[in-house]
């Protein structure tokens, strides 16, 4: 992969991994979860919340995997 692609790429996922951590500190209400992980979702009582917790925490797993492969 190209250099500029590369750089395309690692853009783009940080921008992910920006709105990923905004999501979370919205649902959580803190930023907390960064410290305790997903067993923080476990502490909240809205099912939704959970879930869309769950959702943003796996995409920033996902993203970290990416950004450890390249």
């Amino acid at each position: 992969m190209s250099v500029s692609k590369t750089k395309n790429l690692e853009r783009k996922l940080n921008n992910y991994e920006k709105e990923a951590t905004s999501e979370l500190n919205n649902v959580c209400g803190s930023s907390l979860w960064e410290s305790l992980g997903f067993m923080f979702f476990d502490q909240l009582e809205d099912p939704e919340k959970i879930a869309k917790a769950n959702f943003y925490y796996g995409q920033l797993q996902i993203i970290n995997e990416i950004k450890f492969s390249i």
